[in-house]
């Protein structure tokens, strides 16, 4: 039996956000069934590269998010 298994790390901007950093999201979809987690993780909107699911950027802190995001990635 196959099931289709997908991960996806986005942001999700507040209602009322105005600029700063935004939460990092885990989104986990298992046989079209969909639950989110919050990384407890933000980026700036402006260093995210919504195609990669990651940060962008060669700074400490862009690397030690991916560095994150993949062993959550890992975990999961």
């Amino acid at each position: 039996m196959r099931v289709n298994f997908s991960l996806l790390f986005y942001l999700k901007k507040p209602k009322n956000y105005q600029t700063g950093p935004v939460p990092v999201y885990l989104r986990i979809t298992i046989a079209g069934k969909r639950a989110e987690v919050a990384t407890g993780r933000e980026c700036e909107p402006a260093r995210w590269n919504a195609a990669a699911g990651r940060a962008s950027g060669t700074k400490e802190a862009g690397k030690a998010l991916n560095a994150y995001l993949g062993i959550m990635q890992m975990k999961v």
